[in-house]
């Protein structure tokens, strides 16, 4: 049922035009993938052909003896060996029908997802279109009712710091002196005492059939707003999770572009090579090259100051990540897989592989990049590969990637575990140093599925740079400074040398930060930033123009999106005649009508509409010359 459930869920949104992003290990196993739940393939790498059937996979030796291959599969055996992920392999045609072969497998163990015996309760999260997270809530509600779905309630409790500040707040007002160790000893008791309850933003909890919600748990509605469409658990959910079903339906910026990039992909179906997400192409060379170097976008790296040219491409756009790439220099999907896994974990690239890779850990010499450990499955599956047992391989992992081993939760077990990889002449010295400074890790599956979406979106940034760009300003930039945005590259990269010297950042200065290094970079691919114009200016998206993207209406500060919307409605219904006639029609109040003025936004509108008489006698507008005649209306 919890397959099902998933399954009808991504199909739905699906068959409804938005992309499903999978989360979590559920990519490691093939049930999910055959259901389409997730487009990771667990399998090893491998060749297979949709016509007649043929396969040739990655096999380890004692795997080729089990099942001895063919000799056509032979042919295939030396270049599978030579890959991480079937997504690397040359393309090749089907020996048997001549049909090109898919080339698919990513090397994930199931056990990552179900546990060593399959005894593990299977938890598939989901990433949906933010746009389309609401539907996907409702979709559960009509599948299962009312009285079967509610929202994941959440208990905010006080944290250590806050205690603290009560009791110092009391001791202030009762004029009370003590010692900091009373402070503490008293700020003890109220750690963990509920403060609030509030709502998981996209766990949804299952009720089955035959039993009722009060059964576990109390239910209210969030606030007390008893009109509220969705109740709310009142225990935290964690209490009760391993005896509920929890549906982790969330929203994620990756589902949304795409669906903003293949609106306009289905509006000009004759300038791509491809109808759908999953059909673009994942081995395209010039992609590949964004990510290590600038110079296949026609720029320097001075120019955008980065090495790299991985601006605005999710997983691979923050410093983190293009440090590491730029250290690094991937070129094969196995390589971006492994960089997303590293910059997503905790103790595995800095003071760890970082060191690896550039020599500085101890004696163990230079460690090529393809062998570190970037992912919780990769434990597993190379201790298996050196020839060690598979259940201590797998408690291995398990031991390592909830950061035991670099905490001495337990060294007595740890101690065991080293020796076992030490004794073991196939497990390279440097192995146990490595796994020893891992405090958490990230599953191979999550880092796949978001490599693929960052490789689809990364397909546009090269191949249709304004579509890619007007995708993101659209909608990833929430905050706009249109004086700079459109003062040319001096300005804007005054703005950057601004931002990126503060001494402490605020969020909203980090995302000014981010949208001014892409801005830059889309200008010196010879774009430009179009002010806003009552004409041409869409309400929330940066049009597509020959010579660059044009602002959008919400781009003026403090213009909402209600009042934009109204503002292009209105234009819809009867193109504007005069500034005046602006300002009467729409919801504009005073203060953004002047700012709209200012930002000369209203073309060659005259301030009033100027009513004259023609030759003939018919009356026309002295602006756009309509002749209001029977004739011509």
């Amino acid at each position: 049922p919890v397959y099902y459930l998933a399954y009808l869920l991504v199909h739905k949104s699906n068959s409804d035009g938005y992309v499903v992003g999978s989360r979590g290990s559920v990519g490691s196993s093939f049930v999910a993938t055959m259901m389409d739940i997730t487009e990771v393939n667990p399998l090893a790498p491998h060749y297979y052909c949709k016509k007649c059937f043929f396969s040739a996979f990655k096999f380890n030796a004692e795997q080729k003896e089990k099942y001895p291959l063919s000799e056509a599969q032979q042919a295939f055996d030396e270049v599978l060996q030579s890959v991480d992920s079937g997504y690397d392999l040359p393309k090749r045609t089907c020996p048997c029908c001549g049909e090109p072969l898919t080339r698919d497998g990513q090397d994930i163990p199931f056990e990552t997802f179900l546990g060593f015996s399959g005894d593990k309760t299977p938890d598939i999260d989901l990433n949906f279109s933010g746009l389309y997270q609401p539907t996907a809530h409702e979709y559960i509600r009509t599948l299962m009712g009312p009285e079967n779905a509610f929202r994941a309630g959440t208990v905010t409790t006080v944290a250590e710091n806050t205690a603290i500040g009560y009791v110092r707040g009391h001791m202030e007002r009762k004029g009370l002196v003590m010692r900091s160790t009373e402070v503490k000893r008293i700020a003890k008791h109220l750690e963990g005492v509920r403060r609030s309850t509030g709502q998981h933003p996209g766990g949804i909890v299952v009720v089955p059939s035959y039993k009722e919600i009060f059964d576990v748990t109390p239910i209210q509605y969030p606030a007390d707003k008893t009109d509220a469409v969705w109740r709310t658990t009142h225990f935290d959910y964690h209490t009760f999770e391993a005896n509920l079903l929890k549906l982790d339906i969330l929203g994620h910026d990756d589902p949304t572009t795409l669906r903003f990039l293949f609106d306009y992909v289905e509006a000009h179906p004759d300038e791509f090579p491809f109808k759908t997400p999953q059909e673009i192409p994942i081995d395209d060379e010039n992609v590949r090259k964004m990510f290590n170097g600038t110079e296949v976008l026609g720029i320097k790296p001075e120019d955008i100051n980065s090495l790299v040219a991985t601006f605005a491409l999710p997983e691979f756009g923050t410093k983190l990540s293009r440090n590491m790439l730029e250290e690094t220099k991937p070129s094969t999907f196995a390589d971006f897989v492994k960089i997303s896994g590293l910059s997503h974990g905790t103790g595995v690239w800095q003071t760890n592989s970082q060191d690896l890779v550039n020599g500085k850990a101890e004696d163990f010499g230079v460690i090529e990049f393809k062998d570190i450990i970037g992912c919780r499955d990769d434990i597993m599956v190379d201790l298996i590969r050196f020839g060690l047992d598979p259940k201590m391989s797998f408690d291995i992992m398990e031991f390592v990637r909830k950061g035991k081993a670099a905490k001495h939760d337990n060294d007595e077990k740890w101690a065991k575990f080293v020796d076992a990889m030490k004794s073991n002449p196939n497990v390279p010295e440097w192995y146990p140093w490595s796994c020893g400074r891992i405090e958490y890790m990230f599953p191979k599956a999550h880092a796949v599925a978001y490599v693929l979406m960052a490789m689809r979106i990364a397909w546009f940034k090269y191949h249709k740079p304004l579509v890619f760009y007007s995708s993101f300003f659209t909608i990833r930039a929430n905050q706009f400074e249109p004086e700079i945005m459109l003062g040319g590259i001096s300005k804007i990269k005054g703005r950057l040398i601004e931002l990126e010297n503060m001494k402490s950042q605020t969020a909203k200065d980090s995302d000014l930060q981010t949208m001014y290094q892409v801005a830059v970079e889309m200008i010196k691919r010879g774009f430009v930033f179009l002010p806003v114009d009552i004409r041409f200016s869409h309400a929330t998206d940066f049009g597509i123009e020959e010579k660059g993207l044009r602002l959008p209406f919400v781009a003026i500060p403090g213009l909402g999106e209600s009042v934009a919307r109204d503002i292009t409605q209105k234009r819809d219904e009867k193109a504007f005649t005069s500034k005046n006639d602006v300002f009467t029609r729409t919801k504009l109040n005073k203060t953004l009508f002047d700012k709209l003025n200012e930002y000369g936004s209203f073309a060659d509108l005259a301030d009033n509409d100027e009513v004259v008489e023609s030759e003939n006698g018919e009356i026309s507008s002295g602006l756009f010359g309509i002749f209001e005649s029977e004739d011509n209306k």
